[in-house]
């Protein structure tokens, strides 16, 4: 026979609660304040996973871009401006 208080603590996030993540995992700045309630504070096992998981991506892919531009910024950016000289010259401001 089943165990009931097992089934009690691990219940499955439905298909309308992944989409939801999903969606929210799409909004730029909200999705990483989401990812750390849901990594630290998530009452089910499978989105703390994910949302931990999604945080460790986003790390590393940031701190790849960050080594990219460092090893190769110069280059980017003679890359750009031979793109158009004027990118870099012109007055934001207006």
């Amino acid at each position: 026979m089943p165990d009931k208080t097992a089934s009690k603590e691990y219940r499955k996030v439905s298909v309308g609660g992944w989409m939801g993540t999903i969606i929210l995992s799409c909004i730029p700045v909200l999705n990483f304040i989401m990812w750390l309630i849901w990594a630290f504070s998530a009452k089910r096992p499978s989105r703390r996973t994910f949302a931990g998981a999604c945080l460790i991506l986003t790390l590393l892919c940031a701190a790849l871009a960050a080594l990219i531009i460092t090893l190769f910024g110069a280059e980017i950016l003679d890359w750009a401006r031979s793109i158009d000289p004027e990118l870099f010259t012109r007055n934001l401001a207006g």
